[in-house]
């Protein structure tokens, strides 16, 4: 009799916790050790177009550094999109679950083990008949938790998704725990979450500020900007995003405080352009259409720091930048490689193992 493989669901409540990525580097090292993977999101909602098939962002990606075969129509069958919802609420809609049960099919022949990803909150698809939870019982997933840490709903997220999952709920990893945060986390909730609640945590996961980042590169892309000044140091890093609209004074001393962030300022403040250049921030945002002067443009190429140009207000410029930094996805090898050294830190691999039911190999 065949064996069916093991699943395991990761999935969020809150959306923005890192999903992918931990997701990503979970498949990554299952890979690495030897066992038959499979990887299917069956929801996508980060669409992208590649060629005439329109797919799931994180699906593409996942399946391009796996060296998956299946192909992409299977490993995300439904694309959440406007079309799709228009079809969804018309008469004689398409049967969306029977879709992601041959989907799955295909996806978990002759594996070890299918790693589900959730779609940006469990919720979601539940229209669809597909929700997260409607999906964990129809392929018998171990369901755990990839939670952002949050001071306001610290536990509430978790507590809700047990109602929700009733015992296919396995645990819980916190990802991106602030570190003035980290010691309650992992001294007084895990704790509690364990002893008081049952729940296991898998893994504590520090903010890493090199994950968060991206490319200066990546944000003229994402803002549709042009490039001014600085294009061979389209790689700087940026890790957050300030608004640059005090007083020069005031500004460098807040840019030393924050030297990763880029500056997102008006075409026409030279004098916040020249704090910036000053300092040396990794990148510079001008808004509004305003071209600056020769000289800032001569002194960020001098500097190796971008400028870039975008259409939209300052608030509006700030507002797509902090978009894109909270939604980013890990393609660069270096972030591949800080997130398996960061889960080898901080996650039981002993232990989600034993829960996936897997036999251990080295």
């Amino acid at each position: 009799m065949k064996e069916e493989p093991k699943v395991l669901y990761l999935v969020s409540e809150q959306g923005f916790s890192g999903l992918h990525t931990i997701c990503l580097g979970i498949t990554l090292r299952l890979r690495r050790q030897g066992y038959r993977l499979g990887y299917m999101k069956p929801l996508g909602n980060r669409y992208r177009k590649e060629g005439d098939l329109l797919t799931d962002d994180d699906a593409y990606e996942t399946r391009r550094e796996l060296g998956l075969e299946e192909e992409l129509k299977d490993i995300c069958p439904v694309i959440f999109t406007a079309q799709l919802v228009r079809e969804a609420l018309s008469e004689g809609r398409p049967d969306y679950l029977s879709s992601v049960r041959r989907a799955f099919s295909r996806v978990s022949e002759g594996k070890d083990i299918v790693i589900l990803q959730g779609p940006l909150a469990a919720a979601q698809g539940a229209f669809l008949g597909i929700s997260t939870y409607r999906l964990a019982r129809e392929f018998a997933a171990r369901v755990v938790m990839v939670e952002k840490y949050d001071d306001a709903f610290f536990v509430d997220h978790l507590l809700c998704a047990r109602d929700a999952f009733g015992d296919r709920l396995e645990g819980v990893i916190y990802n991106m725990v602030p570190p003035v945060r980290y010691s309650f986390v992992n001294e007084t909730l895990k704790p509690y979450l364990e002893e008081t609640e049952g729940i296991p945590v898998f893994g504590v996961i520090p903010e890493d500020r090199p994950m968060k980042a991206v490319s200066a590169r990546e944000l003229a892309e994402g803002l549709r900007g042009e490039v001014l000044a600085g294009e061979d140091a389209l790689e700087n890093q940026v890790e957050g995003v300030l608004v640059g609209a005090m007083g020069p004074e005031h500004a460098i001393s807040i840019f030393r405080k924050r030297k990763g962030q880029c500056v997102v300022t008006g075409g026409d403040r030279s004098d916040i352009q020249l704090a910036a250049l000053e300092v040396g921030m990794p990148c510079l945002i001008l808004s509004g259409s305003l071209y600056p002067s020769s000289i800032i443009l001569g002194k960020a190429d001098e500097l190796k720091i971008p400028v870039i140009l975008v259409p939209d207000d300052t608030l509006g410029a700030a507002e797509k930048v902090d978009l894109i930094l909270k939604t980013s996805r890990t393609r660069d090898p270096r972030k591949l490689a800080r997130i398996e050294e960061l889960l080898d830190m901080y996650l039981d691999w002993e232990r989600l193992l034993r829960m996936t039911g897997l036999p251990p190999r080295s």
